[in-house]
């Protein structure tokens, strides 16, 4: 869960390394998904804000309320529907024709409860609805390029006002069990290097391979549809890329009944 500061921070760091990639990708899965979506980890509508300005009917949802609340400030007139949930067991009381989960939030979560989540976001999908998820391979702390325990510069953006927001982090990684434990220390400095204002947070993510996912989709009942490396539509996903994006449909109930029965 993000607070105040690292909330408002994540958005400007990402808006410095820009969206467009990701955008296009998610925007071409809600038009082959016509209907309402649901964004689940939201944030602050990095994504979610730019797809409901263009005319795409989507919810969000998200369990920090800081970044939802940042959402709802940055909405204007959208007025969006946000849902303040964990992913793990969320309930919205409606079905979507489309999940996404975008920007590698799935990888915050522990890899024990994804065949639950998958079961529950079934159950939120329409027959033939789509599910997109995006996850990275961090292979720059695997392959022992970034020092482990070493502190490193992460992010680093500069503001009208002549203050400067960074992150500085540091991380532990478990490799057979494929956990990455990361220590971010946010601050802000004013132009002549006074720290104004810092936090700290840690974030336990799990990198999964492409094809964990994949089978923990098609044992859930899910097809995959496409598998696409570093939001590059018109390439295949090698082994070699970091990102790697999975779309998938389910097909209902009735069509995963057959397929058992097969």
């Amino acid at each position: 869960m993000y607070d105040q500061l690292e909330a408002s921070l994540h958005d400007a760091f990402w808006e410095s390394e820009g969206d467009g990639a990701e955008l296009t990708l998610l925007e071409s899965f809600l038009i082959d998904h016509p209907g309402t979506a649901l964004e689940l980890g939201c944030g602050s509508g990095r994504l979610l804000l730019p797809l409901i300005e263009k005319g795409y009917f989507i919810e969000g949802l998200d369990n920090s309320e800081d970044m939802l609340q940042l959402c709802r400030e940055q909405s204007g007139d959208a007025d969006p529907v946000l849902h303040h949930s964990g992913i793990e067991d969320f309930q919205t009381g409606a079905t979507y024709a489309s999940i996404a989960i975008p920007a590698f939030t799935l990888q915050l979560l522990p890899y024990e409860q994804l065949p639950a989540i998958f079961e529950n976001i079934k159950r939120h999908l329409h027959p033939g609805g789509g599910l997109y998820i995006t996850l990275f391979i961090p292979w720059a702390e695997i392959t022992g390029e970034l020092e482990e325990g070493a502190e490193f510069l992460d992010h680093e953006t500069y503001f009208p006002n002549g203050n400067t927001a960074r992150c500085h982090t540091t991380f532990e990684i478990k490799r057979i069990s494929q956990q990455l434990i990361r220590e971010h220390r946010y601050e802000i400095c004013s132009e002549d290097g006074k720290v104004l204002e810092t936090s700290n947070s840690t974030h336990h993510l799990t990198w999964l391979w492409p094809r964990e996912v994949a089978k923990l989709l098609t044992d859930a009942g899910f097809s995959l549809q496409k598998m696409i490396g570093d939001f590059d539509a018109e390439t295949p996903c090698d082994e070699d890329a970091q990102i790697v994006t999975l779309i998938a449909q389910w097909h209902g109930d009735e069509a995963e009944a057959d397929t058992t029965q097969s």
